[in-house]
């Protein structure tokens, strides 16, 4: 049973063929993704490649102040 009868109806499209998509025999390639360890101690290097000892403590010195910050605001939450 048709919606509205005394409508004509649409032709219907030719079917055209389709394309295989370009992954479509192409070996698999293997992801290789940085651990995060690698990444986050990358950050610390110099031009050299050696550790920044001072780059170091002053990241440490900023994430101290802001645990200091937002501490007691998360401890709010959790009180028992």
């Amino acid at each position: 049973m048709r919606m509205f009868p005394n409508r004509p109806r649409r032709p219907m499209r030719p079917e055209t063929p389709r394309r295989q998509p370009a992954w479509i025999g192409r070996p698999p390639q293997p992801r290789q993704k940085p651990s995060t360890t690698e990444n986050i101690i990358s950050q610390f290097r110099d031009q050299d490649g050696q550790f920044d000892f001072n780059k170091m403590t002053e990241v440490a010195s900023q994430m101290g102040k802001l645990y200091g910050q937002v501490s007691p605001f998360i401890t709010t939450f959790f009180k028992k």
